[in-house]
């Protein structure tokens, strides 16, 4: 018969800075939902922006936390 794990037992301590430093950092208009005479090409450029910027931005956020 196993113990049961906890939570602490194998979980590192997170650390949720790099994401709100994204998120705070993120225009409004790149995670809106479509915008106002958008088409469905525009809106799916907007979207792979809003995600490589979200990327750099955690990247950036990530090193100046290590």
């Amino acid at each position: 018969m196993t113990t049961p794990m906890t939570d602490t037992d194998q979980r590192p301590d997170l650390d949720v800075r790099p994401l709100a430093y994204a998120l705070h950092h993120m225009i409004p208009d790149l995670h809106a939902v479509i915008l106002p005479g958008e088409c469905w090409e525009s809106l799916r450029a907007r979207r792979d922006a809003a995600a490589d910027i979200f990327d750099d931005l955690l990247a950036e956020a990530a090193e100046a936390v290590s």
